[in-house]
């Protein structure tokens, strides 16, 4: 009963996904085509996400509604063979909604999806008592506040409602299911500063949010089980740089405190099964640049690399992470109070040799071999003004 516990829920929450780790940090279409470079930028809804304290720099009140799309490829090439993960395009919602209440004040709304995802190696992969499917719906529900400290200086903060819905399988031997779901509660603290009529500073930091998960596991018949995983705090610090009427520049480092991820416990009514995670925490480096074509297009572009918290010991093909890096294109159109924004990022994963993870030690080195992996990310959004 143990190891099909650890074979389930070791890697509760840990669908692969396209930031560090189990984060989606693409929240924006926008952002997106500026390689998520964003934090100093901010001039649209997405604020709301990327730095609260610029929506006092927005005009009335705006809307936007979006997507970033996310299709992977992975692949895992063992001796004798290769497995690839099921192909699938995942639509994680973005909404956002900005309010300019005052001069001083403006306040905002926004509802995404910043962890989770899909992993489908399917029953018959050579790693299939570690983990077939793992399928995890989270969403976030962020409400902010903006004050105008100064002419230069505005300030944010909000509170972030986390809910998570999680569906793990393995097959050790026989078909193995756990579900679970819960929430929990979280702040986040938010500053931009206006250096001057080119130089733009921007800072948001995100509290870790604690959810308890209670599920049941299915294995002939049902057992409550339950575990509590902690989100990590990150932390974005950038500058944007307006060179003229036509172009824009911005430079944004990324933080993940992935030491909130060391010990997973599981706990039935019987035992508690302990594993050990000992993520460390990680920066991303994210550039971006606007191009004015003309009032009503403008063109986008971004570079990033986001490095894995996921050392070789504690590998697991729950999240196959490695290094990654990653190119953005992007356009936004204006039409009277409507904004169209498209932009495409291309994702690649550093190839990565696995021969001695520990997580691998009750399934007779099936985890060893070569991983590879991109992702296609093409996004949309719709934005109104009035």
């Amino acid at each position: 009963m143990k190891t099909l516990l650890k074979a389930l829920m070791l890697t509760l929450l840990t669908a692969n996904s396209y930031g560090a780790g189990f984060r989606l940090s693409e929240q924006s279409a926008k952002a997106n085509g500026m390689g998520n470079s964003f934090v100093a930028v901010a001039d649209d809804a997405s604020a709301v996400w990327y730095n609260p304290a610029a929506m006092t720099e927005l005009e009335k009140t705006q809307f936007s509604l979006g997507t970033v799309m996310i299709y992977p490829l992975m692949k895992h090439e063992y001796t004798g063979g290769d497995d690839t993960i099921a192909k699938r395009l995942h639509t994680p919602p973005q909404f956002y909604a900005t309010h300019k209440y005052s001069d001083k004040f403006a306040f905002g709304f926004g509802v995404n999806a910043p962890f989770g995802l899909q992993t489908n190696w399917g029953v018959n992969a050579q790693a299939d008592a570690v983990a077939t499917l793992s399928d995890i719906k989270a969403f976030n529900y962020n409400l902010n506040a903006a004050y105008k400290a100064s002419e230069k200086l505005s300030l944010g903060a909000g509170i972030d409602y986390m809910s998570v819905e999680a569906t793990l399988n393995s097959y050790p031997g026989m078909a193995v299911e756990m579900t679970g779901d819960g929430a929990g509660y979280g702040y986040n603290l938010a500053a931009f500063y206006k250096l001057s009529e080119k130089w733009n500073l921007g800072a948001n930091y995100r509290s870790q949010v604690k959810i308890d998960m209670d599920g049941e596991l299915l294995l002939i018949t049902r057992k409550a089980a339950s575990t509590t995983l902690t989100l990590p705090d990150t932390f974005q610090l950038g500058a944007a740089y307006k060179h003229n009427d036509k172009w824009l520049y911005s430079f944004t480092m990324d933080y993940t405190n992935w030491t909130t991820y060391r010990t997973l416990a599981i706990k039935t009514a019987t035992s508690t099964t302990y594993n050990k995670k000992n993520w460390k925490s990680v920066w991303a480096y994210r550039l971006g640049t606007e191009y004015k074509y003309s009032d009503n297009l403008k063109l986008r572009g971004g570079i990033f690399y986001d490095k894995n918290p996921v050392e070789e010991k504690y590998f697991e093909n729950r999240v196959p992470d490695s290094d990654r890096l990653a190119f953005s294109i992007g356009t936004g159109y204006a039409k009277g109070s409507w904004v169209f924004d498209f932009s495409y990022t291309y994702l690649h994963f550093m190839k990565r040799e696995i021969d001695s993870s520990v997580q691998d030690d009750s399934y007779g080195n099936v985890l060893n071999g070569t991983y590879t992996a991109a992702a296609h990310l093409p996004a949309f959004s719709v934005s109104y003004k009035f």
